[in-house]
């Protein structure tokens, strides 16, 4: 692989990078609505739910209410930190900072007689390297965003795992 296929491998990892960024936070947008839609459904059962001195059915429902509200609060946390990272993503330089880094390469070889290839070369190496910088961390972050995605899914799954169970009593106590 010479330089030129190398610097358009990078460059077509960094932009891959991006719109993995992209679709990973747009998979975001269900467990949203899933999450909405629990606290609804844990609101309403919470304001009609049996005390545990109803027996066997308010313990029940209970136990399984508060592991439903812990899966919920754990879902909630990995939503958050899928959502909002701690690292953030790296993005080329702006325009005029690369032209800037230009000026001062066409400065720095102007005395040369291949003063204006070797700032060529230079401005090559620069987005090169901005290039293998943000595709790196690009990809370290979304693979982050990844796995907290993924112990969202566990969790939301458990957390509708015992919602329905706790339904279970919350319904026999209603309907005897």
């Amino acid at each position: 692989m010479d330089d030129r296929e190398r610097f358009h491998f990078a460059e077509k990892v960094y932009y891959y990078e991006l719109e993995r960024k992209e679709k990973l936070i747009a998979r975001l947008s269900l467990p949203l609505a899933i999450l909405v839609a629990l606290l609804s459904f844990f609101s309403y059962m919470l304001d009609k739910a049996p005390a545990t001195a109803d027996g066997g059915v308010g313990v029940f429902f209970w136990i399984f209410y508060w592991y439903a509200c812990i899966c919920l609060a754990v879902g909630v946390w990995k939503f958050w930190r899928a959502w909002n990272l701690r690292v953030f993503d790296k993005a080329l330089s702006t325009l005029e900072d690369i032209e800037a880094y230009r000026t001062q390469m066409l400065k720095l070889y102007a005395a040369f007689d291949d003063g204006v290839e070797e700032t060529d070369k230079q401005m090559s190496i620069f987005i090169y390297n901005q290039y293998i910088t943000g595709a790196t961390t690009n990809a370290l972050n979304n693979d982050r965003r990844l796995e907290y995605l993924n112990e969202l899914s566990t969790f939301m799954a458990a957390t509708i795992l015992f919602a329905l169970l706790s339904f279970v009593p919350f319904y026999v106590f209603h309907h005897p």
